[in-house]
């Protein structure tokens, strides 16, 4: 794969995570075996003779962003995608349940088969799916769009999230004529056409986290492609639409309007009439508009709003975790910290959930996994699927009790004087602000107090603590990652010690205990099994922060606030709103 086209668009996917949620989709009963539970399994809605609706059914939010364009092959950043969410349905959705978990949906296919082996899919398009302009949604447009997506010229910037996971999709993505290695054409990416409702796809491996990318292929139709060109997606009457919502006028850095798709597949479901879209870029005027009635949802982090919100009483507040850990990482080939006992006295020496209260304000979720709880392992939460067996670091707590003891027996074992005290370790920050500066002092209290080290803190800027760790030139570093799919592998793959971003040449990690990780986490990709995926994923874990090789430290979360009259209104930092069932009832 193109590492070096990931780690961008990573960082455009960690702003997504904290950008405006926004989904589609209809739950109905999909026949896939893949350990997991079936969407019909999930609560049942109210039923609409059971609610009182406004007759006035209008939803208000903003943005602080106006999108780029309604081209989803070039058009992708989190505004875009949020409105593309509204508009433009694709094969599945993921959204979020009313439990808060992320579930994966039937949207414009009504349901899919998987192969035992786990790498051909199936999708069976809907018969009533239509575009905006009424032409039937088939299995071609489908096709179209994921060609569309591995032509180098087109230069799609979702594309890359299919290289490597659908047969000869990247060796056709780039292929520039240069490499032998990169030889295919889109006409031989694994996408075929069964028939003019039934489309296949067929994947090098089994990745049980392939749905989840689906979500990334809004489709284009080919002949309004083909047709407006570069002018595809620019204004309103160059882009045609199968979402639930159409998009109704766009004055732009202003306002959004979208209405109700009537001719929408699920039209019949769907309750809100209208949604505006609008755009605010000063938090503090946000919070002001949902006060007076101006928007119905807003998102707060400074703490005078959030107490002035709150106080109101208008307002449901929700703190939503984020899918982005924060750790610290050891040069495993430094002179201490190549032995694990030394990392792991330090790793356990400072208390979690002190470090949420004391620096986050409570506003933030204590990791003893490197996943956050919104991460799944298919429809079902890794920690919900594991038993929490994956909070390695609460079973090593109370094994080690002492982590001073812990560390002076690493010291000997090292040839070093017991004494803590005559370590010489530096701990380099990601950034020079205040809030840096205080959580590094925060940890030399609590490794002073505990272990009786006194760390030194080198205060430097973010990129240039980047640079010394793509060198290998540090003690401790700390850092933080936004997965790129909802699924453990998106984390964990980050130490794989020859691809991984953290490789062993900037990790310093090497030997038996890397080796093993690698082979856990090569047995977990070729499984079609859920369960046996998470399972060797607390392997992993247990290898990797069982023994301290990274630290899990928290994930921060966000503070929301919704107009109490707005109901089925649920959202987390991975999947977005399931529009379809938002109501209005109260205003």
């Amino acid at each position: 794969m193109k590492k070096i086209k990931k780690v961008i668009i990573l960082v455009i996917i960690f702003a997504l995570c904290f950008g405006t949620l926004t989904g589609c989709g209809k739950n109905e009963e999909v026949q896939v075996d893949t350990g997991d539970t079936t969407s019909a399994e999930q609560s049942k809605d109210t039923k609409e003779d059971e609610i009182q609706m406004d007759k006035e059914q209008v939803f208000r939010y903003s943005d602080n962003s106006d999108i780029t364009g309604l081209n989803p092959m070039l058009n992708t950043t989190a505004p875009d995608n949020g409105v593309h969410n509204f508009v433009l349905e694709t094969l599945v959705s993921e959204v979020t349940d009313e439990k808060g978990n992320t579930i994966i949906k039937p949207a414009a296919a009504e349901d899919w088969k998987v192969t035992p082996d786990g790498t051909v899919y199936t999708f069976k398009i809907r018969e009533d799916a239509v575009w905006s302009d009424g032409v039937p949604v088939t299995a071609n447009d489908f096709l179209f769009t994921f060609r569309t997506m591995a032509t180098p010229e087109v230069g799609s910037t979702n594309a890359w999230l299919f290289d490597g996971i659908i047969v000869n999709f990247g060796e056709s993505l780039y292929n520039d004529g240069t490499n032998p290695e990169y030889n295919k054409k889109p006409e031989d990416i694994g996408v075929k056409v069964i028939d003019d409702k039934t489309i296949e796809f067929t994947l090098v491996k089994p990745y049980g986290y392939f749905l989840d990318l689906l979500t990334g292929a809004k489709p284009v139709r080919q002949d309004k492609y083909e047709e407006w060109g570069t002018g595809y997606g620019s204004s309103i009457d160059k882009v045609v639409m199968n979402g639930p919502f159409l998009l109704e006028s766009w004055d732009q850095n202003v306002q959004m309007t979208f209405v109700k798709n009537e001719k929408y597949w699920g039209a019949s479901d769907v309750k809100l009439q209208k949604i505006e879209r609008k755009l605010i870029q000063d938090p503090a005027t946000a919070a002001q508009a949902l006060i007076s009635g101006d928007i119905d949802v807003v998102g707060a982090r400074d703490t005078e709003w959030i107490d002035l919100i709150n106080a109101d009483g208008r307002f449901d507040m929700s703190l939503t975790p984020g899918n982005a850990p924060e750790f610290f990482g050891f040069n495993c080939s430094n002179k201490y910290f190549k032995n694990p006992k030394i990392r792991l006295a330090f790793s356990l020496a400072f208390d979690r959930e002190k470090y949420v209260e004391d620096l986050r304000n409570g506003k933030a979720e204590p990791l003893y996994s490197m996943m956050p709880s919104v991460i799944n392992v298919g429809e079902i939460p890794y920690m919900e699927r594991t038993n929490g067996k994956n909070e390695v670091i609460k079973d090593l707590l109370k094994q080690y009790p002492d982590p001073k003891a812990l560390l002076i027996e690493g010291l000997k074992e090292e040839g070093f004087d017991p004494d803590p005290a005559k370590m010489d370790v530096s701990y380099v920050t990601r950034g020079t602000t205040e809030y840096s500066k205080k959580s590094a002092e925060w940890l030399l209290q609590q490794w002073k107090e505990k272990l009786g080290v006194e760390i030194k803190i080198d205060m430097i800027e973010w990129n240039v603590m980047w640079d010394r760790v793509h060198a290998g030139d540090y003690d401790i570093c700390t850092s933080g990652w936004g997965p790129y799919y909802n699924d453990p592998n998106g984390l964990l793959e980050l130490y794989e010690p020859v691809n991984g971003y953290f490789n062993s040449d900037k990790s310093g990690w090497s030997g038996p205990d890397a080796d093993k990780f690698a082979e856990i986490l090569a047995k977990a990709s070729n499984s079609p099994d859920n369960q046996e995926r998470a399972e060797l994923f607390v392997e992993a874990e247990k290898i990797l922060v069982g023994t301290a090789v990274i630290v899990p430290t928290y994930t921060a979360s966000s503070t929301f606030f919704t107009a109490k009259y707005v109901k089925n209104y649920h959202f987390n930092s991975i999947s977005g709103v399931d529009y379809t069932k938002v109501y209005i009832s109260g205003r």
